[in-house]
């Protein structure tokens, strides 16, 4: 640790006679992947200027304001913030009538540091510089004469109520009750009423049928409204309250406390490396998600009952905050063995998320179609480049996906009570931790993931047949495979471009360490070789403030999908493959094919120079085709096999050695 520090000193308590200040040089610091902070802050006391370290807290020295009080000091207040910390003495030296003391403290991987002579101060100073990054107007509220803009921020009862506050104490008070009601140390509604006191809270929308409809709560402030949901009205009342107290006052503060905590568990802190998408757009989307699917379900309650609800927006804007449903799906089964088709005749997987994918790409093949014709060229999502010879999404679009929980698999292998050890993150201690980030697959006809076997996996048709059990990858492990080759498939590779996620938003059970290992970080050291413009893609993530609750009990047998542009709902039986009448379903391999015959029908130009004429009959020889992708996917299977966590799992090659059959 090179920790730079210069005449390390102090007031002499034997001789009663001061001592040089202390000189603490601002650097910053990398160990172990983690960054230093020493903080140099000057303090005006008795006429002279001293360092930080060479007075008491500030805290301590702050008067009752309406949130802070005397007896508050930097580790008790950092404590109610962040539970569990971990603070450590990295450095002692000077006499021993006069020692000095270099404590830290990690949070949000970044490692505070604070000096004092006692061991216990110099953890109180550690906390302090961790609050100046967190929430700095706690500890350094501004002037009177500031010119900052309440009007617009907070309503006139916060103002009546603190009219004997100066405006910085008026932030720091706010800042104080949005980090606590965001890092689950208080009520979202109880940290509200204090900021907002009167507010009244009306019930929009209730439902008998909970699987179709949660309770819906709505608060209105200033002809604005804010609303949010859950599963009984409590946790609906509260979403609503850190739904206004985001919106109002999330600009306040460090953007690692706007993550939403899991729904009975920990604050979610999200890893230095990882990016968060903003909250204000992971609740939109998550709500056109939602909404969408009640709409569409309603008449099929039926069929509405579900456990898992995934769905893909597309946004045009830069904050990504307005966007538009692509597709919405439910499902958590498998397809049997014994229903597995030669003809590409069902769906194998009919796990939410893969499924609402799986429509993007019914309507990305829409999109493209619109090329056929110049007059409708305009109004497709692609641009054609003609110096790389492909088409391109259009400036500003993106897409994100949403799924009610995290993805089965490796983002799911943790338990949501735990506390996350004692903020050493170098040591993971866990009994299970050998399994970490294993490439792992999901059971037929069942629900959960068992990890691969080490050795080549191969899986044959009459096996299969026979009664061996049909393996499928994990959820966790198919977004990360989506991460480095996209999620346009290999088919659609022929005219586009890789198309990437922009975000993923999880309802329930997001754990960023985990979510972040299982979507790219486990094979970001290990993956090499890549041909462009392939790269691996470290989407961003977040959270919702309405979190998703629970649905115990048997998983339905069903799986339901709605693709914009094709307004109907299909609901498909996940253990025969096929929709309940016994058709086959629109987003099956067979008419995904037929998809790409469309377009080579519109003779549009491909990035491969195949043509209808030279295409390859057989739907694995023309997935092959696309030598780009299939290098990209190879060198992704390469990268798990390299960092030690298994061999990817394939089906039998002969459920892809079909032709397109028009008559099915």
């Amino acid at each position: 640790m090179n920790i730079a520090t210069e005449n390390m000193g102090a007031i002499d308590e034997v001789n009663n006679a001061p001592r040089p200040p202390v000189k603490i040089k601002l650097e910053t610091t990398n160990v172990s992947n983690r960054t230093i902070k020493l903080e140099n802050k000057e303090i005006k006391i008795g006429g002279l200027k001293r360092t930080q370290s060479d007075t008491g807290p500030i805290v301590k020295r702050l008067k009752k304001d309406g949130c802070l009080s005397a007896s508050q000091t930097p580790l008790a207040l950092l404590n109610e913030l962040r539970s569990g910390l971990n603070y450590k003495i990295v450095l002692s030296d000077g006499p021993p009538h006069c020692p000095n003391f270099l404590a830290t403290v990690e949070v949000d991987g970044i490692l505070f540091s604070g000096s004092g002579n006692a061991k216990k101060q110099a953890k109180q100073r550690a906390a302090e510089a961790a609050l100046l990054t967190l929430c700095p107007n706690l500890l350094t509220p501004q002037s009177n004469n500031e010119n900052i803009d309440f009007a617009e921020d907070s309503p006139v009862a916060l103002e009546s109520k603190d009219s004997n506050l100066s405006l910085g104490q008026k932030k720091a008070r706010i800042e104080m009750y949005v980090a606590k009601a965001m890092t689950g140390g208080m009520n979202p509604v109880m940290a509200l009423n204090e900021l907002m006191p009167g507010l009244k809270y009306e019930c929009v929308q209730e439902s008998s049928q909970k699987s179709l409809c949660p309770f819906i709560y709505a608060v209105h402030i200033n002809n604005e409204v804010y609303k949010g949901s859950g599963s009984n009205k409590k946790s609906a009342k509260a979403a609503a309250a850190r739904a206004v107290l985001l919106q109002k006052y999330g600009n306040l503060l460090h953007s690692s406390v706007l993550l939403a905590p899991p729904s009975g568990g920990p604050p979610s802190i999200l890893p230095p490396t990882t990016s968060p998408i903003q909250l204000i757009a992971a609740n939109n989307i998550a709500e056109l998600v939602v909404n969408e699917y009640h709409k569409v379900m309603k008449g099929m309650e039926e069929y509405a009952r579900r456990k898992v609800l995934a769905g893909v927006v597309m946004t045009t804007s830069q904050d990504c905050t307005k966007g538009q449903l692509i597709s919405v799906a439910t499902g958590t089964k498998c397809i049997s063995g014994e229903y597995i088709s030669v003809k590409g005749a069902v769906l194998n997987d009919s796990h939410a998320e893969i499924i609402s994918r799986r429509g993007l790409l019914r309507y990305l093949y829409n999109q493209l179609a619109l090329h056929g014709d110049s007059s409708t060229a305009s109004d497709s999502i692609f641009v054609y480049d003609t110096e790389s010879k492909t088409f391109k999404l259009k400036p500003d679009i993106r897409f994100h996906l949403y799924i009610s929980t995290s993805p089965c698999g490796d983002a799911r292998i943790f338990s949501p009570h735990d506390m996350e050890g004692s903020g050493d993150e170098t040591v993971d201690r866990h009994p299970n931790r050998q399994s970490r980030g294993q490439l792992r697959t999901k059971i037929e006809s069942g629900e959960g993931t068992i990890p691969v076997k080490s050795f080549e996996p191969v899986q044959t048709w009459d096996g299969v047949i026979q009664g061996e059990r049909l393996l499928t990858m994990s959820c966790s492990d198919k977004l990360g495979k989506w991460n480095v080759v996209g999620i346009q498939g290999s088919l659609l590779s022929h005219f586009v471009e890789p198309i990437y996620l922009h975000s993923v938003v999880i309802g329930s059970l997001f754990h960023p360490t985990h979510l972040r290992r299982a979507l790219y970080s486990r094979i970001e050291n290990t993956l090499e070789g890549l041909p462009p413009p392939y790269r691996l893609n470290k989407v961003l993530m977040n959270t919702t403030t309405s979190p998703e609750s629970r649905h115990p009990g048997k998983a339905p047998n069903h799986a339901v999908n709605w693709i914009a542009g094709e307004e109907n709902v299909e609901i498909v039986n996940a253990i025969t493959g096929k929709t309940l009448s016994g058709s086959i379903s629109r987003l099956c391999k067979q008419r995904l094919f037929g998809k790409f015959y469309g377009l080579l029908n519109l003779n549009l130009p491909s990035r491969t120079n195949v043509t209808l004429q030279t295409v390859p009959e057989v739907y694995i020889d023309a997935k092959n085709a696309a030598t780009d992708y299939k290098d990209a996917k190879e060198h992704m299977s390469a990268a798990f096999l390299k960092a030690g966590l298994g061999v990817w799992m394939k089906k039998p090659i002969e459920q892809d050695q079909f032709v397109l059959d028009v008559n099915m």
